[in-house]
């Protein structure tokens, strides 16, 4: 069954085979793992019986925080997050009690038995409210560079203002699960759907009071990840280990599509407040602004998720003087975590609606004020926190794709068609992207790799990145084809394993494929070499003149001649050659100094360009994508099919992001948008009737995995052009610049155009 999820990578996903979590072979004394989560958003917890509830048929265990043999903490930096909830509830949906039983409506019984006392208190929902009492989670983020007195001084124009952006859920097709399985040396085997086994393993070890090498973490294939599953995986993998170790039994924890909704974090919404200066030609001379971040109820990765919005205020952008002030606000909701862009998403969403601010008020071409403040190739090349912008190919980009796109022809068509009609009209936006690639926090970007080489010429890779549906695996093992000229179809990557390669960092960042493909590279090229030095000896054939190909070894100048691959490597090992190799990787030449915000904290940028045309119904506000050409380099690519989907998809979640997605709590702190029934994400029908997507040639990136770029994160920012578009559109209608928050809803669409314009 392993051999079923893990061989084939993404072809099972296509074919309908790939067992997730939940339909794996289960223990025959399996238990089910439930929480009891608090009903209000804010209060003090008075009492809490459970006597009743434990008499209920088919209930093995209750447990509240006084049965944690270790610490009740889960949180990833700050010691502010409860495994359950003890004196007091900070939001609706926080685990009070965990419980142990034989089914979900056996469990459900036992709940409705348990009889708990807490003191509602006001809850805070709106971050302004909390930064109006200065309630913050860690010390708010400073970036300054230059005089903004000065930029604005000099500036022949300023525009200011205020822009709401929405979180966002993640929607993960796979909810969050693990299953804990106690063994009989004392120790503990956990199967977790998480981007980040070595946080599970350690949240386990610290909670349980065990050591680390006494909790092992598998992650075999999880069904989406998009950050939601790089820490709130870890509340599973805790609460089916406590449970599993009150009962001795093994315990499976899957929450449903409304539990996960309710009880996880989101992307974090923000409140903005903007000023920019700029000259008559369009070009930015300030920049300031400061970000209210709703972060939720305890700080989780926001911390890192602001510093990351910190450092990508100017996108593609060089802003001669720029100053923000970015505040991590308390609210008493779920703890917002990391998703698809962690902190970057929102941040350049300001910047891009500024230039389109601009453009409006100059009354030039988005397009051309975008050129004009583009990052050069020599000069204004220098990023607010001193970081070279090195291989900018930004220029190339734009250029390229407004040709392709017949920009011109489309624009001056948009224009032709909303002077004949009165409550349907186009518009058309451009968004590019200068996407940071490594971990911010410098020691996290390490990766390493086990490979192992059997008789037959077949090969087993160990590695930490975990297979999401992002191709993670299918990557590796084009890395290691290529390298060792091995066929693809004789690599297996093993399901990740805290035992095996430990200490892993998390699949996120857009890391996946350079840190452990890396890694992997330099574990072949060792056994390579070993092995090189054999082939010369064995086969008589020169050093330099060695090929490996198709798993056969053969000398370029002889090629008629060949070698399975098969044949050398048993030649190998009866000569007592070792067929095992382990390497490690650590992303070169990063730095980042947190207290002057300077240094180089990327590896490198990743860069590309959207172009997007709606048609929006002014009455209704319903819109269609007409057309969206995406320009997006990703240097020697790794393989095209599966970064172009990932492209795709990136783009559609982000447009999902900007226009359909909503969160709405009531004011008791509920969280009303619970499940597919109330909170819409995109489907077939939302996506661009007309879609291009294309690489942008001819820039490998030589300190990438075999030339490649990341893609991950990057293209999700392509997006914002949708959103951007239906402004235009709006725009147009009103017959003067709107300001339109994100998401532009239906609703919102409507509203917008009535606040502006005449609806009759």
């Amino acid at each position: 069954m392993e051999e079923i999820m893990t061989d084939k990578g993404l072809e099972t996903h296509v074919r309908g085979t790939t067992l997730f979590l939940d339909d794996l072979d289960k223990p025959h004394n399996l238990l089910c793992g439930f929480v009891f989560p608090s009903p209000v958003a804010h209060g003090i917890i008075h009492e809490i019986d459970v006597t009743e509830a434990l008499q209920c048929p088919g209930v093995h265990a209750i447990l509240s925080a006084k049965d944690i043999p270790g610490v009740n903490s889960m949180g990833p930096v700050a010691e502010d997050e409860p495994v359950l909830a003890a004196g007091k509830v900070e939001y609706a949906g926080q685990a009070v009690l965990l419980v142990a039983a034989d089914n979900r409506a056996c469990a459900k019984k036992a709940m409705e038995k348990v009889k708990i006392r807490i003191e509602a208190l006001p809850p805070v929902l709106d971050p302004q409210v909390a930064f109006e009492s200065r309630d913050f989670l860690f010390n708010p983020l400073h970036m300054e560079r230059g005089d903004t007195g000065s930029g604005f001084a000099s500036a022949d124009h300023t525009v200011e203002g205020k822009l709401e952006v929405g979180g966002q859920e993640h929607f993960y097709l796979e909810t969050q699960g693990s299953l804990a399985l106690p063994l009989p040396d004392g120790s503990l085997r956990i199967t977790s759907g998480t981007q980040d086994p070595t946080a599970n393993q350690l949240a386990v070890a610290k909670v349980l009071h065990r050591e680390a090498s006494k909790i092992e973490v598998m992650v075999h294939v999880i069904g989406g990840g998009f950050g939601g599953k790089e820490t709130q995986s870890t509340w599973c993998a805790v609460w089916s280990a406590l449970l599993a170790n009150a009962c001795n039994r093994p315990v499976r924890m899957v929450l449903d599509r409304r539990e996960d909704m309710v009880f996880t974090g989101k992307r974090h919404p923000a409140v903005v407040y903007y000023k920019a200066g700029y000259t008559n030609e369009g070009l930015l001379t300030a920049y300031s602004s400061r970000f209210l971040f709703d972060c939720g109820y305890c700080s989780d990765l926001s911390y890192a998720i602001l510093e990351r919005c910190m450092l990508h205020l100017d996108n593609a952008y060089y802003i001669p003087a720029i100053q923000s002030d970015i505040y991590p606000c308390k609210t008493n909701k779920a703890s917002n975590t990391a998703l698809r862009g962690f902190g970057a998403p929102q941040a350049i969403a300001v910047i891009e609606h500024i230039m389109e601010e601009v453009a409006a008020a100059l009354e030039l071409d988005p397009a051309l004020v975008r050129q004009r403040n583009f990052y050069a190739k020599k000069g204004r090349n220098v990023t607010p926190y001193g970081q070279v912008v090195k291989e900018n190919v930004l220029e190339a980009i734009l250029n390229q794709l407004l040709t392709s796109s017949d920009y011109e022809k489309r624009k001056q068509a948009a224009a032709d068609f909303n002077r004949i009609n009165k409550f349907t009209k186009r518009g058309l936006a451009l968004v590019p992207v200068k996407f940071g690639i490594s971990y911010t926090t410098t020691f996290l970007n390490q990766g390493a790799a086990l490979v192992n080489l059997y008789k037959d010429g077949s090969m087993t890779i160990h590695q930490g990145g975990v297979e999401m549906g992002q191709g993670l695996y299918d990557k590796m093992k084009t890395v290691a084809s290529r390298e060792f000229g091995l066929k693809k179809e004789a690599i297996r990557i093993y399901p990740v394993n805290t035992m095996v390669i430990p200490n892993t960092s998390a699949t996120a960042a857009s890391t996946g494929s350079d840190l452990n493909g890396h890694a992997i590279k330099k574990a072949i090229d060792r056994l390579k070499k070993r092995l090189n030095d054999f082939i010369v000896t064995t086969y008589n054939i020169p050093l330099r003149s060695i090929v490996w190909e198709n798993s056969l070894v053969y000398d370029k100048n002889k090629p008629d001649i060949k070698y399975p691959l098969h044949d050398l490597v048993q030649k190998a090992h009866r000569a007592q050659i070792s067929l095992s190799e382990q390497a490690f990787y650590k992303t070169p030449g990063i730095f980042f100094d947190k207290a002057t915000c300077k240094g180089k904290p990327f590896y490198y940028y990743v860069t590309g360009m959207a172009l997007t045309e709606v048609e929006v119904n002014m009455l209704t506000g319903a819109f269609r994508i007409v057309r969206t050409d995406i320009l997006h380099d990703v240097g020697d690519s790794l393989d095209w099919a599966i970064d172009k989907g990932q492209i795709a998809g990136a783009f559609v979640q982000g447009m999902g992001w900007v226009t359909l997605e909503e969160l709405i709590h009531n004011n008791r702190g509920i969280l009303l948008t619970s499940g597919p029934d109330t909170y819409k994400i995109p489907g077939i029908a939302d996506i661009p009737e007309d879609f291009r997507i294309h690489p942008f040639p001819g820039n490998p990136f030589k300190g990438g995995i075999l030339g490649s770029r990341a893609i991950g994160e990057p293209p999700l920012i392509y997006g914002l052009s949708v959103w951007l578009a239906i402004k235009n559109a709006l725009s147009a209608y009103a017959g003067r610049p709107v300001i339109l928050d994100i998401p532009a809803t239906k609703e919102r669409i409507v509203m917008c155009a009535s606040a502006y314009g005449k609806l009759v």
